[in-house]
């Protein structure tokens, strides 16, 4: 307790004022100015307390600036101190799965529980956050300081905002009603088994009262638990009734108690009274007052027309350009015709409001449809065409050519529509196509004929003199692929008129000797020797051995020179003396056959040349071996198995090499029984040694025979072309060494026979 203190009374104040020039004295009496200072004392502490209070608040708002005050809880989760986004963090954890409960709605017979899921319910944590926030910060200060107070002292506890989905809310309504609703049925036209028109009854219906619904969810879904509901009915009544349709009845046996007829040339369509009746729409006023309106509808008729309208249809041709078998023929174009379906329609609707039959038939009208490509946009692609087909394409290389036309060209144009082909008048003209890989074995097969390697001047005993029987010739190689660019290009840019000329791209090889001097030819030395038996061949295949022979016998190698049998033995043809035997070629199958070909047998010859070259030790530039074995050739002296040599001109050849230094001189003889190859030169002192052969991969043959036919040889003659015989591997090595017994060769015969079979070749010609 404090103690009243001894006030001193006031001293008196003397104030100066002038008034009528004479001064005055004012003592200020002691009672007076007591009470003023007790007031003013007290409203001094009163104010004191209120600005201690309001200092105390503010200072607690400053500390709980941007946080959530003291004691505040969402969903039992005390957010005291947590910023917005430390309150998010931690509201949408425990939010998660909020709320939990159901929501029950029967009536009308059923019971429905929806979930929070199946209305999209959760807890809209920025709106709850917005409420947490503001305890003790939405009033005055005062205000304010009593909510912070409450919430520090007895805690406060803030209900989650909840959200809603309103689209899943509507779904949910939708479900119910999709259960409940009993829509109205109104009065319809129906068609009787006998042809009448019936009118159907009508009836009201219940419907589910949506918005009530949607109100009562909402004011349910506002706080959990969720209160039950119960779900709002409401009558709908049909909006045509029977008497609506009474007068409608009328103006449907006059639209189609008769039938419609439809006719175009010699085709007749009939619309039936009830086909008729199936494509009329009634049109009622939605409120159920007013009179009924039957018409024929249009979009029913169009519906049933369009199968005539195929019917009637004809389409257009276009022109275009045709590519036959060495022919090219230009179509002209040919317009078509279709129904024209909106004049139909407007007739048959004319049509069935007559009672007359005749004005009930209806010629169908139809119009043309131009074709979109006319001869005229396809007249330049004929020219070109035509004119590669009838002119012809001549592939040239210098002063040599062949020509192509007819079926050579027409097998690789081709003419075809497009999207990217050009505009003409009336739509996108063809194109003229070239097939580029039949094109490419078109130039394959010229260039067969134009390859060939290049060949030295020959020389060859004559008459025991020495001379010179063959310039040497450049070697010729067709690229076949920049030709083929080439003929593409020029294609591409002609247009008509002269025969198109294409260069062929050709790679020229020179001649390896152009001469030689015959003055130092000395062949005293036997180097090699080479024999065959072909005592059991057919009269044309001893002849063609003997005449191959004949014309290898003789010939001079010089040194260095390379030796082709090919060029030696000349052309392989009829022409020039040979006759039709039998050589093996490819069945188109993957597999091989023996069939009549000009020459055959000419490859004893090149085995035989083969065996004096090998066992001379001469080395060897290019050999091929046979498809099949034929045993004549491994017999001994001179032959082993798998030791045999084959030429098909121009892809294969037997070449090889004199590398003695001297001339070599080739003496041939075929006495009917043998066929034998003498090598003649200066003995370079070599020893040939020869390891193998090496048999591998072993494959027995099908002795069975088989019977195979052809034109070439007269009717019922009947020919063994081929032996049955085992398939196999070979392998056959040769080393060469010089005087002093280093090796300068070494090389191995390497071959891979199929197996051959006893086959038999029957005629068939004449």
């Amino acid at each position: 307790m404090q103690r009243s203190r001894i006030v001193t009374p006031p001293k008196v104040r003397v104030a100066h004022v002038e008034v009528s020039g004479a001064p005055e004295y004012e003592q200020v009496k002691p009672k007076h100015a007591r009470s003023r200072r007790a007031a003013r004392l007290t409203f001094i502490v009163v104010l004191a307390t209120h600005l201690s209070v309001l200092a105390v608040l503010f200072g607690y708002g400053m500390a709980y600036s941007g946080r959530i005050f003291k004691g505040v809880h969402v969903l039992n989760t005390d957010l005291s101190g947590l910023s917005r986004t430390q309150a998010q963090a931690v509201l949408s954890k425990v939010a998660a799965g909020y709320p939990s409960d159901s929501l029950t709605i029967n009536g009308s017979g059923h019971n429905w529980t929806l979930s929070p899921a199946e209305l999209g319910l959760a807890v809209d944590t920025n709106k709850t956050l917005d409420v947490a926030m503001g305890i003790g910060r939405d009033g005055n200060l005062l205000a304010n300081g009593g909510k912070q107070a409450q919430a520090l002292l007895a805690g406060t506890q803030v209900k989650p905002v909840l959200k809603r989905d309103a689209a899943l809310v509507d779904k949910a309504i939708a479900r119910i009603a999709a259960d409940v609703d009993k829509p109205a049925v109104d009065s319809k036209l129906q068609q009787a088994p006998d042809g009448s028109v019936l009118i159907t009854p009508s009836s009201s219906g219940t419907l589910l009262d949506r918005n009530a619904m949607s109100s009562a969810l909402a004011s349910s879904l506002a706080s959990t638990p969720f209160a039950p509901l119960r779900i709002v009915m409401k009558d709908a009544a049909p909006k045509i009734t029977e008497s609506t349709l009474k007068d409608a009845t009328a103006q449907v046996s006059a639209l189609t108690d008769q039938p419609v007829t439809l006719k175009q040339g010699k085709r007749t369509w009939i619309i039936s009274p009830i086909e008729l009746r199936g494509m009329l729409d009634l049109y009622a006023p939605a409120s159920g007052s007013g009179d009924p309106t039957v018409t024929f509808s249009n979009q029913k008729l169009a519906s049933y027309l369009q199968p005539v309208a195929e019917t009637v249809k004809v389409e257009p041709t276009d022109a275009t350009v045709v590519i036959g078998k060495g022919t090219v023929t230009l179509q002209p174009d040919q317009a078509g015709t279709e129904l024209d379906m909106p004049g139909t329609v407007a007739m048959v609707q004319k049509a069935v409001v007559s009672t007359d039959p005749a004005a009930r038939t209806i010629e169908l009208p139809v119009k043309p449809v131009a074709a979109n490509v006319h001869a005229t946009d396809v007249q330049a692609v004929y020219d070109k065409a035509n004119a590669l087909v009838t002119q012809g394409i001549r592939l040239r290389f210098r002063d040599d050519g062949y020509i192509m036309r007819g079926t050579a060209i027409t097998g690789f144009l081709d003419v075809v529509r497009t999207q990217g082909g050009p505009v003409g008048a009336h739509g996108r003209a063809p194109l003229l196509v070239i097939d580029q890989d039949v094109l490419s074995n078109r130039i394959a097969g010229i260039a067969y004929n134009v390859n060939k390697s290049p060949s030295d001047a020959r020389f060859r005993m004559v008459n025991g003199t020495p001379a010179k029987i063959a310039e040497a010739k450049e070697g010729y190689k067709v690229d076949v692929s920049k030709s083929l660019d080439s003929a593409l290009k020029a294609i591409d840019i002609y247009t008509g008129g002269d025969r198109l000329q294409v260069d062929l791209d050709v790679a020229v090889t020179a001649p390896t000797l152009t001469d030689a001097d015959l003055s130092a030819v000395n062949t005293p030395d036997l180097l090699g020797t080479g024999q065959t038996s072909y005592a059991i061949s057919s009269p044309e295949r001893a002849w063609n051995v003997g005449l191959g022979t004949r014309n290898v016998d003789g010939a001079l190698i010089p040194p260095g020179g390379i030796f082709s049998t090919v060029d030696a033995i000349g052309d392989l043809t009829l022409a020039a003396g040979f006759k039709m035997g039998y050589a093996i070629m490819s069945d188109g199958k993957g597999g091989l056959t023996t069939v009549p070909a000009e020459a055959g047998g000419i490859c004893q010859v090149a085995t035989t040349l083969f065996h004096s070259v090998f066992w001379s030790g001469l080395p060897v530039v290019e050999r091929n071996w046979h498809s099949y074995w034929i045993g004549l050739y491994g017999i001994k002296p001179t032959g082993l198995q798998g030791l045999d040599a084959t030429i098909a001109p121009p892809e294969k050849d037997f070449r090889f090499k004199n590398t003695t230094g001297h001339w070599i001189l080739i003496k041939a003889t075929a006495d009917g029984k043998n066929v034998t190859f003498q090598l003649y030169g200066v003995n370079p002192g070599w020893k040939v040694s020869v390891s193998g052969p090496v048999i591998t991969n072993h494959v027995k043959t099908d002795p069975s025979p088989i019977t195979d036919y052809s034109a070439k040889l007269p009717t019922g003659k009947k020919v063994l072309v081929e032996h049955a015989q085992d398939g196999f591997n070979a392998t056959i090595g040769r080393t060469v060494t010089d005087s002093s017994g280093n090796a300068i060769d070494k090389w191995t015969a390497k071959s891979y026979y199929a197996p051959a079979h006893n086959r038999y070749l029957v005629g068939t010609g004449n």
